[in-house]
Formats: C-alpha cells, structure tokens, sequence
C-alpha cells in the first residue's frame, strides 16, 4: 500500500531517526507492517558498500526494505561528465520511483523525524489516493532516542511559511508543492515523474505540481502531518554544485526563441535559468522535458543508462563536462 523513499547524500543521515519515529506510529494504529516498505536512495552507497548492512540493521526486519544507489548521471556520481557533483533531487526521486512496488509513494529528506501522530493522516491521504504537501519545521539541537524527540529548538526562519498562511488541510496550487509530500504513483507516472531539466537547478517539486496541475490533478496541504529536521546536521556530507546563471536580455530572448517560449510566466522575472525553466511550463506541456528515459520502462527492466554523450549541454548552452 505506502511506498516510503528517503533520499539521502549524507554519511549520516540519521535514518533511525525516521524510521523508529515511523516504526512506533505504525504499531501505534495497529497498521499492518508487511503493507509499508521503504526505498533508500543513497548517494554515498556508491562508494561504500559497508553502508548496506549499517542501513539494513537500522530497519532490523520491521518493514521491507531496498536500498540502492541513485541511478547513473552525467550530472553526478560515479559516471558524471562534470568535474563536480551537481544537485539533482529528481534524480533521487526517480530512482525511488523506479524501485517502488505500492501504488501510493511518500518522498522523505534525510536527517528527518516523523512528528507525533503523522502517520493515521498520511494512511488516510494515501486512501484518498491525493497528492499532498506536508508541513515541516527545520530545527536546532535536534535529539531523538528511539523514535521520540527530547529535545529541539524551533526558529522562526525555519518554519514551513505554508503553517501560517494554511488551515489545517486545504488545496493549493502547484506551485507549493515542494518539501516532503504524498503522491500516488498514477500522478508520477502521468508527467513521466520529476523533471531532470531541474538538474543543477532545483525546484523540481514544485514544477512537479505545476505539471500535474496542468492535467487537472488537484494539490493539498497538510499542517496535520509535520517533519522535523536537523539544521545543525545540514552541513555535513556532500557539497552539490547548484547554478541558476543570470543571462542577458538579448541571450533570454534567443533561449525563449529555442525553446518556442513565446510569453513569460513573470512578465517582468529575472533572466536566469530558474526562471526559463518557469516560462517553459507556459507552453502546456505536462510531460518531463529533462528525462531521457521513460520511468514505466524503468520500472519494469531496472535497466539503467552509463553510456552518457560527452556533448551533453546545459539549458543556456554550457558542456555538462565543464562544470
């Protein structure tokens, strides 16, 4: 029935964390335990293989469980054209994607803890077979022993700005659906999943919303289920380059030219790469432009691209090897 997928590029993402918080809520609803399995796509597990049994042993045969590396790239990991690793959760998400078996998939950030009493409410959205944004507070002193937080200390900086503007369960627009969330598998499957033109870039969540909503799929928000996640942790692990160059007028106006954008989402917006990625959604297209597989094949023969074209270039015309 739920497919969870944690994500990760940290050495130590502090996956009990997560899955003992999500472990105890379970038995707390009596729900069945063999209906849950969990996906860990893990950036480090690449280059360390000693990471399978640690992460294995944290699970301990209470749910199902695969643990995979996230598929090949020539954006990062072991078969990267570029130089440096470069950001690229929809490659993650993806990959999540491709190993899950439910119909209905919860996408989860490292360093995480599940708040008290989430779990009914994410069985029920999952039911209801929505899509759905979930509230989180990123927090300082973040302690948790056996699933259950001790200690933590919230700032307003790090509050979700959906908590004050939401009730407690409304419909928002794509364009708010980023963070931890709920999707059913249909709905991925319908825009081929999170657009990897996002790579290096980020905002693949919500240009995720914004494409569904293009297929008349409706969004919600959730304050009845919140994540909390360490602050203090972030720094640790992996370094992603991210780039959102800012171009001339005259060179924005050739890009919209090359990629048939014929009006801007912001009339007035920033010429940078973020910004043409928003005005490419002003031509209808629901589907992933930036993918260069199809994720229902994906699913079906596991069988994972390494052979990249060294020519491969950026939006604005960069060579991936160049970075």
């Amino acid at each position: 029935m739920l497919s969870f997928v944690y994500t990760s590029c940290r050495k130590n993402p502090k996956f009990e964390w997560f899955v003992d918080a999500l472990y105890n809520q379970v038995v707390e609803e009596n729900f069945d335990t063999s209906l849950i399995e969990i996906i860990m796509v893990d950036f480090e597990l690449q280059y360390d293989e000693t990471r399978k049994e640690t992460m294995q042993n944290i699970v301990n045969n209470r749910f199902k469980f695969t643990h995979v590396e996230p598929m090949p790239s020539p954006w990062q990991g072991k078969y990267k054209l570029s130089s440096r690793d470069c950001f690229s959760a929809s490659l993650a998400r993806n990959t999540g994607v491709c190993y899950a078996s439910h119909p209905y998939i919860f996408f989860i950030d490292d360093l995480c803890v599940l708040g008290p009493g989430s779990f009914k409410h994410m069985v029920e959205y999952a039911k209801q077979n929505i899509v759905v944004a979930f509230s989180y507070k990123k927090v300082w002193e973040l302690e948790v022993n056996n699933g259950n937080i001790i200690n933590k200390r919230e700032t307003p900086g790090g509050t979700d700005f959906r908590i004050n503007q939401h009730g407690e369960f409304v419909k928002i627009s794509g364009s708010q659906l980023y963070g931890y969330s709920g999707s059913p598998l249909s709905a991925l499957l319908s825009v081929n999943g999170y657009d990897e033109i996002c790579n290096s870039v980020a905002g693949e969540d919500y240009h995720y919303g914004m494409r569904i909503e293009k297929l008349s799929i409706p969004i919600y928000y959730s304050k009845k289920v919140i994540f909390y996640e360490s602050e203090d942790l972030a720094d640790q692990g992996n370094v992603f380059l991210r780039r959102d160059p800012l171009v001339s007028d005259i060179e924005y106006k050739e890009l919209m030219q090359k990629y048939k954008i014929s009006i801007r989402m912001v009339p007035n917006g920033r010429t940078d790469i973020s910004h043409l990625i928003l005005d490419m959604l002003t031509r209808n297209k629901a589907w992933s432009e930036g993918n260069n597989y199809s994720l229902v094949e994906l699913r079906k023969t596991k069988q994972f691209n390494t052979n990249f074209d060294k020519d491969l270039k950026t939006l604005d015309g960069v060579y991936i090897r160049d970075l």
